[in-house]
């Protein structure tokens, strides 16, 4: 058998903002076992998706097609099986990673694959290929769950879990283009240094089980060599959930990453940032780690089974602050105790850490398998998990707050996100040319050491700082003049508008402008998850309003996709007779900004 390992297109881990190494470990497994394996990552073909996966099934005879993701990644596994089978009609489709372990059953009745695995899928996948290879049974290959005769669902016995991570391959990074990601992203790499989690927080899901086990630090340390070495690694990313339950693992590790001139970053808990440990991290070359605060309210972090309380976040946040560490973290609202009051407190705590570290604000979403989605289920608050899955796991209402307060809570975390909240010390805009590069001069928030960085006028840029790591976002726009007349000059002078773009653009241009309050200004945004919350006091409408609202000028603030929302304009809505972009002109030496005529 001849087997093809598909990675999808822009994964759930932010398009490729991560590499995704569940596939390469897959790969990696059955190329040492001896399968005749071939891969491919869909994110760096050019080509769609049929003419991609037409290529490989039939020049390399493909007979099992294996692909997987996240539960927000049901649509696109869904269309590579229904692309391949439309390719060759018997080829044998297997689903796995967390879109399957989650909730296997629902899964299976979306994207109805042949076989699916559960949980860790090295040895399965070995054991399974080797029963295909040999046309023989698999109902007693554990982890599994598959379509019998009859059509109906069966599944076999839990796989245990991998007890020693050592014994597994490094991932097949060749096989899913691994130098050219790094390449693209400065000589970033991954590496997953353990699996699972010990604790149970009730919004998480373990997809590898709920075992935490650690690799030991000379197989971690030989992955770093072998990483250097094969695609010129300088930074590394622990990507694991957590990166150590002990200090003395940590210690140990930066004792003998001191020996190394690389950066790195990991995932650690609060309860775990002293100042001694920080400041060790810091010597080996740790740049900022992550952790989850979750909530600034102990009733809250009590509820979700988190094992941590409001003042170890406030001690984590002075420990790195003074220690010059970046740390980055989120707070998680809508559980199902979450009140006004609770969202009070963590927004108030939110403001007081505000700058110190980065903190985001995001919903709580009760992904299948978290207990946060079996209460949802069991409650009413999901009718249908198929179509929920189909739906992308949106987030839904399971905290006791009212309908409108939820509302009202999403809508301000989305603007409160667009806020920037670590600028550098002070910024001198020294230049700037034809295409809106600007030349900046900046001092670090942290050294106060002067910088010079070239930022593009419209967007904010973050930057570390060479002497001492910390993050400072560099924000052009707040330099220039401001005129508004002006800035609106071209804009016609009656009839509605829209805003095409609700997002930092548009947000700053508020914090300068209030002519856009007025009515006549209409808010979209290509983003469906996003309609219907509001921005600036402004309800964000899907692009559908201008043929309904009959809009004959759009102005267009999305600038990284500028010229795809053009397209989408000129030919989805051929009413429109305007298109703008903000841009600006030259007066007196200094840049202005102005909207202008696409």
């Amino acid at each position: 058998m001849n087997y093809l390992l598909v990675m999808p297109r822009g994964l759930a881990d932010n398009n490729m903002a991560s590499f995704p190494l569940g596939l390469p470990y897959i790969s990696a497994a059955m190329k040492q076992a001896g399968y005749a394996v071939h891969t491919l990552n869909l994110e760096y073909v050019d080509s769609d998706i049929r003419t991609a996966l037409e290529d490989k099934i039939l020049n390399d005879d493909i007979d099992v097609i294996c692909t997987g993701g996240l539960s927000r990644d049901c649509h696109k596994v869904l269309e590579i099986f229904s692309t391949a089978r439309k390719i060759k009609a018997d080829i044998i489709t297997i689903a796995g990673g967390g879109l399957i372990s989650s909730d296997p059953e629902t899964a299976m009745a979306v994207i109805k694959p042949d076989i699916g695995v559960i949980g860790e899928g090295e040895i399965t996948i070995c054991e399974l290929a080797h029963a295909l290879d040999n046309k023989l049974a698999y109902h007693n290959i554990d982890g599994l769950i598959y379509w019998d005769a009859a059509k109906s669902l069966k599944q076999t016995s839990p796989r245990k879990v991998i007890a020693n991570l050592d014994s597994l391959p490094f991932p097949d990074f060749d096989g899913f283009g691994y130098r050219k990601w790094s390449n693209e992203n400065k000589n970033l790499g991954f590496i997953l240094s353990d699996r699972s989690c010990p604790f149970k927080c009730t919004f998480c899901f373990n997809p590898t089980g709920n075992v935490y086990r650690q690799r030991s630090l000379d197989n971690i340390f030989e992955e770093i060599d072998f990483q250097v070495r094969n695609y010129g690694i300088r930074y590394f990313s622990f990507v694991a959930e957590l990166f150590a339950t002990k200090e003395k693992r940590v210690r140990e590790f930066c004792v003998r990453m001191k020996s190394y001139d690389l950066t790195w970053s990991c995932c650690l808990r609060v309860s775990d940032a002293n100042e001694a440990l920080v400041n060790e991290m810091k010597s080996s070359g740790c740049i900022i780690f992550s952790t989850g605060f979750e909530s600034a309210d102990d009733s809250i972090l009590k509820s979700m089974r988190k094992g941590t309380k409001a003042a170890q976040i406030e001690n984590a946040v002075t420990v790195t602050s003074n220690c010059g560490m970046q740390m980055a973290g989120a707070f998680i609202f809508g559980d199902k105790n979450e009140t006004t009051e609770t969202v009070k407190n963590t927004i108030e705590f939110w403001w007081k850490c505000d700058g110190k570290v980065k903190i985001d604000l995001v919903l709580l979403i009760p992904f299948p398998g978290t207990e946060s989605y079996n209460y949802a289920c069991e409650n009413g608050l999901i009718k249908d998990k198929k179509q929920y899955l189909l739906d992308g796991c949106p987030a839904i209402n399971i905290s006791k707050l009212t309908d409108r307060e939820y509302f009202e809570m999403r809508s301000l975390i989305m603007e409160l996100n667009l806020r920037s909240r670590q600028l550098a010390g002070s910024v001198n805009l020294i230049g700037i040319d034809k295409q809106g590069n600007c030349q900046t001069e900046w001092t670090c928030r942290h050294c106060k050491k002067l910088h010079q960085t070239n930022v593009f006028f419209w967007f904010t840029e973050s930057c570390n700082c060479c002497e001492c790591n910390a993050m400072n976002e560099i924000i052009t726009f707040k330099q220039f003049t401001h005129d508004q007349e002006y800035f609106v000059k071209n804009l016609p002078g009656d009839g509605e508008i829209a805003l095409w773009g609700a997002g930092g653009i548009y947000y700053e241009i508020n914090l300068v402008y209030d002519c856009f309050a007025d009515s006549r200004f209409t808010l979209i945004d290509g983003n469906k998850d996003i309609h219907g919350r509001m921005r600036c006091k402004k309800l964000i409408n899907s692009s559908d309003v201008i043929n309904d609202h009959k809009i004959e000028s759009v102005v267009i603030l999305a600038l990284s996709h500028k010229d795809s929302i053009a397209k989408i304009i000129k030919r989805a809505y051929p009413i429109v007779k305007n298109i703008f972009v903000p841009d600006f002109d030259i007066i007196s030496d200094k840049p202005l900004p102005v909207i202008k005529n696409l």
